[in-house]
């Protein structure tokens, strides 16, 4: 008897084909049939349907990929225009400060040392659409990097550990590996202050040609110095919450496996039998053990 109402399909999706000549296939019995219709439903309706059609892709997405690629895009156009000399020695430094949260913003600048890129993919990995398999093809090493599902898996279990050891009963445990996805909202938002602010700047903009044998061509601004150390702001504002919730995400998480891995290791010492208890007190186990489990 089926336990999920409007969820019939998946069977047919095994393509089971065989006619058997000898019977092997037969009813369970009336106590297995009934030991089975007695278990909770493991499967809902909407899982059962998405299965049966071999649609089962496109639940998660990133929410600030596409600011990224925004900024990305910015910092490249605004690259393009350089050197840049501002009007007083002031101005050239908060300028040569944008330029230079430029490059960390380009998705172009593939050294893999923290960027955009880095942080694209490591929010794409929050988000459940960049897996294990698809950093190894990168040849990224994941084994500490924080992914959707491991990184569930394992709040929830601290969750319930640091609730009775200290009493914490918020979702720190549960979000602080996911900081950066958190932290939409803003980096949306700058993305779009980034944009206008770029268009700002190079409006200011001359070029000043050099002639052949005098040195490279440059650009002059007259951009005031409120305006450029406002907008110096904005992209250091937003590298530094990429930077730093990145950084974050990824050390809560190692943090996380440590406490589940020491969990792990003194959990096999709890609810000891006799055998057990035989083979720690008298034979292998150290004073330090025997001082925990007496």
């Amino acid at each position: 008897m089926a336990l999920v109402n409007n969820a019939s399909g998946v069977y047919s999706t095994l393509g089971f084909n065989y006619n058997d000549p000898n019977n092997n296939i037969v009813e369970l019995s009336a106590n297995t049939q009934s030991s089975m219709n007695s278990v909770p439903p493991v499967i809902t309706s909407w899982q059962a349907q998405d299965i049966a059609n071999d649609d089962v892709g496109g639940y998660t997405y990133n929410p600030v990929s596409n600011s990224v690629y925004w900024m990305s895009n910015t910092a490249y156009t605004l690259s393009g225009y350089s050197p840049i000399v501002g009007s007083t020695g002031a101005i050239t430094l908060l300028i040569n400060q944008i330029q230079s949260n430029c490059a960390y913003l380009s998705i172009g600048n593939e050294t893999y040392s923290q960027n955009a890129l880095t942080f694209l993919y490591h929010t794409d990995r929050l988000s459940n659409i960049r897996t294990q398999a698809d950093d190894a093809t990168a040849h990224i090493d994941g084994t500490n990097l924080p992914y959707y599902q491991i990184a569930i898996q394992a709040a929830k279990s601290a969750t319930y550990i640091v609730n009775q050891t200290d009493g914490i009963a918020n979702n720190s445990v549960m979000l602080g590996s996911f900081t950066s996805i958190l932290e939409a909202n803003q980096i949306n938002q700058l993305a779009k202050t980034l944009d206008t602010n770029s268009k700002t700047l190079i409006k200011t903009l001359t070029l000043i040609p050099v002639g052949e044998g005098m040195g490279s061509d440059y650009y002059t601004s007259n951009i005031s110095l409120s305006a450029a150390s406002t907008i110096a702001n904005n992209f250091a504002n937003v590298v530094a919450i990429m930077t730093e919730r990145e950084t974050a995400d990824k050390a809560f998480y190692l943090n996380l496996k440590n406490l589940i891995t020491n969990y792990n290791t003194t959990k096999q010492y709890t609810n000891l039998g006799d055998s057990q208890n035989l083979l720690l007190n008298n034979y292998i186990g150290t004073d330090k053990l025997k001082s925990r489990i007496n």
